[in-house]
């Protein structure tokens, strides 16, 4: 990942969803690096590398709200878009 280009982190534990909103942030011409959890994030986020974070809420074991906090208290200044996706795309998709 270089570091001088922006990121577009997503972490949304929801596959179907993850990879909506990746494809469509790569579409647009962002760089995405994806994660199926707060946990996941956390493990391999390189701090130096800049960009956003586009973060699904309702997550198990670490919510978006507490990936929010435990960044917060580590100084992070990675600007982060909630996404609420839990029970969209069941509704969106075609029986």
């Amino acid at each position: 990942m270089n570091a001088l280009q922006p990121t577009a982190f997503v972490v949304d534990d929801y596959a179907p969803g993850r990879r909506s909103i990746s494809r469509l942030l790569r579409a647009a011409g962002f760089v995405v690096s994806a994660f199926a959890s707060a946990q996941e994030f956390l493990a391999q986020h390189d701090p130096d590398v800049w960009g956003c974070l586009v973060l699904d809420l309702a997550m198990p074991a670490v919510s978006g709200l507490e990936l929010q906090s435990i960044l917060a208290e580590k100084g992070s200044l990675l600007p982060i878009i909630f996404l609420p996706l839990m029970g969209i795309f069941p509704r969106a998709s075609r029986q």
